[in-house]
């Protein structure tokens, strides 16, 4: 039956020649020798689409090698009414053999623009303060010298004014994604055009412009296109069927946004012109398309009104069947002849989308074979149509079988501007690192240029996928940040960020962390199961001691941390992680100021630190370190130290005591008080009013400071006061100076000592009042001793007298030589039984109530 079949095809089609085919189709340069033979066409043609034709084949051949033709040029030509030809012109993207038997075969080939070949690429790239013409022409120019594409003139003042993007990204996306993203977000939309050059893409703002958007090549041609019958005998193509189709869609498009910079919301309003009926609701679509999305007002005005006559130009689409072969998505129309009242006698339409179907005119025998040995050709023809079918499909494919061509389009009133929707943001879920980047696009500190950022803390990063130095100003997440408060971490050139996206927007990027991305100088590769790497050298941690580091070099030029636990043994850093804390590092040097917390088991350390000075405030277990080595034991407590000038300041106070607090009591002291302090101040206050009242009874000076009723000095007095349990040590290794503006006391329960190994001054403005034994005597009865153990000792009155009294006795002695009493002007010994002795001016007075005895060794 087949081998019948097949004889009576090829016998019809050998009578069918080439000059009377509707159809033809060229591959390459045109040398097909015959061997297909076109049986019918499918076409997808719509604004913003690839534009396709896929076309139906016969070939006496089952043995081609249909794999060759991918990517080769090819080219339908389609016979008119008036007998010339158009062409669609394009690249071989898809071939499929449909069937075969014996040597007959049909194949399907699939005819795309030069955009196809956008769908199959997929980038991921950055373009910065570069307009949306700038980037898709970058974008074409890769597919070049294929590519061909122009702008219409329309395109330039709409986008007057609009700022160029200052980042744009690609990420994981196609170009032909890409392309109709962006396009779609400013407004733009391309429709193919076919010339003499070949085919090409006019891409176009303003479909109600004649120069965006220009007429049929019938429609022109014939000073409109005629609503009319069809029939294989008319004279021109005309449209068979042409229904208004109205949606319902919002009334009022919002949008907002907000802007970090202004700090304030963006937003407007667009209200829809068209009034589909009185009862019906209000309805609003409200949206935030993204975080600072518009800079202005006026920007989002402009695409609120973008949304809003994207939802009316879908609301008031017109449905039409014709036979008009030169209809293309992109072109204008004219109607005439339209029963409808509406219309009028003419009315203008710019088509959207159509769906074509052609079937070549051969033998009526060889089509009715052709069904019975692969099936009829509308089930091929309706299985190729890829969007939403249109309803009267199936009349369009009967009109094709009668006529040779039919088509099924949407259109809109022309003066009613079309508008792309904007597809959704590409999502970047999760995370991703980049490297921080400096003024020049390097990924390495340039000597003490280790920080590039903006007034706004933002720094300027290169994703791994990147292969240029394009990247924005990124803004540095923050754990707390306010007005004038918070903290503030700056990512270095060369530093791994973590970078997350705003709404999962990668055009929104935002720095949340940095990442340590290096191994250590002995580290441990991963490895299943933590085993131990052959190429690890713990060795290196060895050599550490209490004044050196060891093994805290990178092995592959990254960033590792200063603290770790990959040398945990007593041989090495003696650290298990215990370490952790922030360490920062002067620009340009080694120095560094570190908070560094120790949470190795029963020996807690907190150590604040800065290179510079060697300044460090260390508290707990104190130990020596370097780096991440701990060292050995330094002691308890707490240590403040510097090696350059330090300085406490306190301007309600200062104590410094060793005084304890118990802890665990339920009540303890506050700050200011010194319980212990002031009670020992209290008991020397008592001492020191028993010494006042004996200094003034036995006639010497009393206390300076003393007051009767007196109180402590109160603790809440800007005083420094220093409260010892024990003992307190002041040394000096050259002076020590205590100086006053009022009163120094020092008062000791028991001894004072004075010592010093030259001279010693006491010196006063006013009197010296020394008071001894004014509580008990010592054992030697002394109680005031003034003794030079070597030269003289000079007492001095030279301003007044001199006077020395004693209840009892007053001893003058001279051990070794002899005593001198001399005077100016007179000399006198008196005691109180009247006895006087005066030498004055050369004579010796002596008078005696009583007797003289005189004795005398001998006599002379």
């Amino acid at each position: 039956m087949s081998t019948a079949l097949r004889d009576q095809i090829v016998t019809a089609l050998g009578a069918f020649a080439s000059s009377s085919r509707l159809y033809a189709l060229t591959l390459g340069d045109g040398d097909d020798d015959g061997m297909l033979l076109v049986e019918a066409f499918s076409s997808d043609d719509a604004i913003d689409a690839i534009g396709t034709r896929d076309v139906i084949v016969l070939s006496t051949s089952a043995h081609l090698d249909a794999g060759t033709w991918l990517g080769q040029p090819a080219a339908l030509d389609i016979s008119q009414a008036d007998g010339t030809r158009t062409r669609f012109a394009g690249d071989i993207s898809e071939v499929e053999m449909l069937g075969s038997d014996g040597g007959l075969a049909r194949y399907r080939i699939r005819i795309a623009s030069w955009l196809w070949r956008l769908a199959h690429v997929r980038n991921s790239r950055v373009w910065q303060e570069r307009s949306v013409v700038e980037i898709v022409d970058s974008v074409f120019e890769a597919y070049q010298p294929l590519a061909r594409w122009r702008w219409s003139d329309d395109v330039g003042s709409r986008m007057e004014g609009v700022p160029p993007r200052s980042y744009c990204c690609q990420y994981r996306e196609s170009d032909l994604g890409f392309v109709r993203r962006l396009l779609a977000e400013e407004g733009l939309c391309w429709r193919i055009e076919q010339d003499q050059d070949g085919p090409g893409i006019v891409l176009f703002a303003d479909s109600t412009r004649q120069a965006a958007v220009p007429a049929d090549a019938t429609c022109a041609a014939e000073d409109g296109i005629r609503y009319h019958g069809a029939r294989s005998v008319e004279r021109q193509d005309t449209i068979q069927a042409l229904a208004a189709r109205r949606s319902l869609h919002v009334s009022l498009t919002t949008l907002l946004s907000s802007d970090y910079k202004a700090k304030q919301i963006v937003a407007a309003s667009s209200p829809s012109l068209v009034r589909p009926g009185r009862n019906l609701p209000v309805l609003e679509s409200f949206d935030m398309p993204r975080p600072y999305a518009f800079a202005t007002r006026e920007q989002a005005q402009r695409h609120a009104d973008m949304r809003m006559e994207a939802q009316e130009a879908r609301g008031q689409l017109w449905h039409g069947r014709s036979t008009v072969r030169t209809l293309r998505a992109g072109t204008r129309m004219t109607v005439t002849g339209t029963p409808l009242r509406s219309l009028g006698e003419a009315s203008s339409f710019t088509v959207v989308r159509v769906t074509s179907f052609g079937v070549n005119n051969l033998p009526t025998v060889a089509q009715q074979a052709l069904a019975q040995l692969f099936g009829p050709l509308e089930d091929v023809l309706q299985s190729l149509v890829s969007v939403e079918r249109p309803d009267d499909l199936a009349q369009a494919l009967a009109q094709a079988r009668e006529t040779g061509y039919a088509n099924c389009f949407d259109a809109l009133p022309a003066d009613i501007v079309w508008r792309p929707i904007a597809d959704d943001q590409p999502t970047a879920l999760g995370s991703q690192s980049a490297i921080v980047i400096g003024a020049d696009g390097n990924d390495q500190p340039n000597g003490a240029d280790e920080l590039y950022c903006d007034r706004l803390g933002r720094v300027r990063i290169r994703f791994h996928w990147q292969d240029d130095d394009c990247s924005c100003w990124v803004r540095v997440a923050q754990r707390v940040a306010g007005a004038g408060m918070g903290s503030q971490f700056l990512p270095r050139i060369g530093q791994e960020v973590l970078v997350q996206f705003l709404e999962n927007d990668v055009d929104r990027p935002i720095i949340v962390g940095a990442l340590y991305n290096g191994r250590g100088e002995g580290g441990i590769a991963p490895t299943p199961g933590g085993r131990f790497d052959a190429d690890s050298n713990p060795a290196v941690f060895a050599p550490a001691h209490d004044q050196a580091r060891s093994g805290q070099g990178n092995l592959t030029g990254g960033n590792s941390p200063v603290w770790h636990g990959a040398s945990a043994d007593s041989d090495g850093h003696r650290n298990p992680a215990a370490q952790w804390g922030v360490r920062s590092k002067e620009f340009g040097g080694a120095g560094y100021n570190q908070l560094l917390f120790d949470d190795t088991d029963g020996q807690g350390r907190v150590q604040l630190r800065s290179t510079h000075g060697a300044a460090s405030l260390d508290l707990g277990h104190l130990v020596h370190a370097a780096d991440n080595y701990r060292g050995s034991f330094r002691g308890l407590g707490a240590e403040l130290r510097t090696d350059t000038y330090g300085a406490a300041r306190a301007g309600k106070g200062l104590l410094v005591s060793s005084y304890s607090i118990n802890h665990s009591a339920s009540m303890r002291d506050s700050a200011g008080e010194n319980a212990a302090g002031v009670g020992l101040l209290t008991q020397m206050r008592k001492l020191v009013d028993v010494f006042h009242s004996t200094s003034v009874m036995h006639q010497t000076g009393g206390l300076a400071f003393h007051s009767e009723g007196g109180k402590v000095a109160d603790s809440r007095d800007p005083m420094i006061t220093l409260a010892c349990k024990e003992g307190l040590g002041a040394s000096a290794g050259q002076s020590l100076q205590l100086a006053n503006g009022e009163t120094v006391v020092l008062v000791s329960g028991e001894n004072v000592q004075f010592n010093t190994g030259s001279q010693m001054r006491l010196q006063a403005g006013q009197v010296i009042g020394v008071l001894g034994g004014a509580t008990s005597v010592t054992e030697g009865k002394e109680g005031l001793q003034l003794i030079t153990a070597k030269d003289m000792v000079d007492i001095q009155a030279q301003t007044g007298e001199l006077k020395v009294k004693a209840r009892d006795e007053i001893n003058v002695l001279s051990a070794n030589g002899h005593i001198d009493w001399a005077a100016a002007t007179r000399i006198s010994l008196s005691t109180t039984g009247g006895a006087n002795i005066v030498i004055e001016s050369g004579n010796i007075e002596v008078r005696c109530p009583g007797k003289i005895t005189v004795h005398a060794g001998r006599k002379s």
